[in-house]
């Protein structure tokens, strides 16, 4: 399936997590559109003073890759500064957070498996 960015749909997600922030998704694609593989699988916009709160993943993972800006990242326990190209996996029960504690805007691919 190729999906042209006109056709993915753009929400805001208020305190995610209990983060600071209206975080923007842009959805690559749905649940349904990835055969309920995945729950999510979006390109996240994160703001200067925006985060998204600790939170754990278990039984389900995520990853993130970071496509512009920075953010710093909480990934259990141990603090990161992540940039272009640097990729975070959470599973197994761990938990991890980001804040974006620069003054330009971040983005990263996040994609949650099941």
């Amino acid at each position: 399936m190729i999906k042209k960015k006109d056709e993915m749909k753009r929400r805001v997600r208020e305190n995610l997590r209990g983060g600071n922030g209206g975080i923007g998704f842009t959805d690559a694609f749905s649940q349904e559109e990835m055969l309920d593989k995945c729950s999510l699988c979006a390109v996240l916009d994160l703001e200067p003073g925006m985060s998204i709160g600790l939170h754990a993943h278990g039984p389900d993972a995520e990853i993130y890759f970071m496509l512009e800006g920075e953010l710093t990242a909480v990934d259990n326990g141990i603090k990161k500064t992540i940039r272009p190209g640097d990729a975070v996996f959470t599973g197994g029960g761990t938990s991890h957070s980001v804040s974006n504690d620069s003054d330009k805007t971040a983005k990263m691919l996040a994609v949650v498996v099941r």
